[in-house]
């Protein structure tokens, strides 16, 4: 065998031993080492994932898509797992001494947006809220594959959608959402009350509850002489709106209460009756203050 033929055989061996070296270090770098004290494996497959602990980040799986992380102590952890293209996977786990190992298959996933004539835009995906999105700027994640999804915003129709999605696909919506019909509820827990600081039913409170925005103007007139005693006006929103009466420029008597909301296109009114009277009166304060300042003087002379 002739020199130049011995030296080109010696290379392709001495690479060959280079390269079952190098494929030996990567395969053993893919299993995970021994867990420390308190420690957490957690694998995913996915190289970059960023982990949290707790709502802290706390760094990335490795190129194997594993990260080990130790604590100091026994104890419950919430950790979080976020990925691109990954819907985020979030679990409780309680750190033993000896070590916790989980394996996390995440789920591919893809995202939308919403251009819409109202925001916010609440989204529900195959019945679960998956989050709000808050301007068309905005892209949320959601599952890939067949998914039914509800869009909503308060006080406006709700409006549902069936969609495909592929894998880091981004698919994006034009949605006109239509105001719903006006109504109206108003609720108290007593319709007499004294405002005469007892700390009992000092002042009266009503909630109202609307299905959609519109402007609420609250009127209350002595039933007696028919005198306009209070008026106030505020812009209602969807869901319940708050209104406290404290009694003010009303002596007692009773007194009709008129709530009247509307919106441009609707008008809707509720009426209630309220009684006002200082003559009740409830030793609550007295005894409260009474026991306080007993209190106060045991802790003081040491009994």
């Amino acid at each position: 065998m002739s020199l130049r033929k011995l030296l080109v055989l010696l290379l392709i061996v001495f690479s060959i031993l280079i390269m079952a070296g190098s494929s030996s270090l990567f395969i053993s770098n893919k299993y995970p080492p021994k867990l420390p004290e308190y420690g957490l494996l957690i694998e995913t497959d996915i190289p970059g994932a960023n982990v949290y602990v707790d709502g802290y980040f706390v760094g990335q799986t490795n190129v194997f898509g594993y990260i080990i992380l130790q604590f100091e102590e026994e104890g419950y952890h919430t950790i979080k797992i976020d990925a691109d293209n990954f819907m985020p996977f979030t679990k409780t786990l309680y750190i033993e001494k000896d070590g916790v190992r989980i394996y996390v298959n995440l789920e591919k996933a893809g995202k939308i947006m919403v251009f819409s004539n109202v925001y916010p835009v609440n989204v529900y995906v195959n019945g679960n809220y998956y989050g709000t999105i808050n301007n068309e700027t905005e892209a949320m994640k959601i599952p890939a594959g067949s998914n039914q999804i509800i869009f909503s915003s308060p006080g406006y129709e709700y409006i549902p959608k069936k969609l495909f999605l592929d894998f880091k696909e981004v698919k994006i919506f034009e949605l006109n959402f239509i105001p719903k019909k006006l109504e109206m509820n108003i609720e108290t827990n007593y319709t007499e009350f004294s405002p005469n600081n007892d700390w009992f039913r000092d002042t009266w409170d009503l909630r109202i509850y609307l299905s959609t925005f519109a402007n609420v103007k609250i009127e209350i007139y002595n039933k007696e002489s028919g005198e306009l005693v209070l008026e106030k006006t505020f812009q209602g929103k969807p869901n319940y709106n708050y209104f406290t009466w404290k009694g003010e420029n009303a002596s007692d008597g009773d007194y009709l209460v008129k709530i009247i909301a509307e919106n441009g296109k609707e008008k809707v009114e509720r009426k209630i009756t309220v009684t006002v009277d200082r003559k009740k009166y409830v030793y609550i304060k007295q005894i409260f203050l009474t026991s306080m300042l007993a209190i106060l003087l045991f802790v003081i002379l040491g009994l």
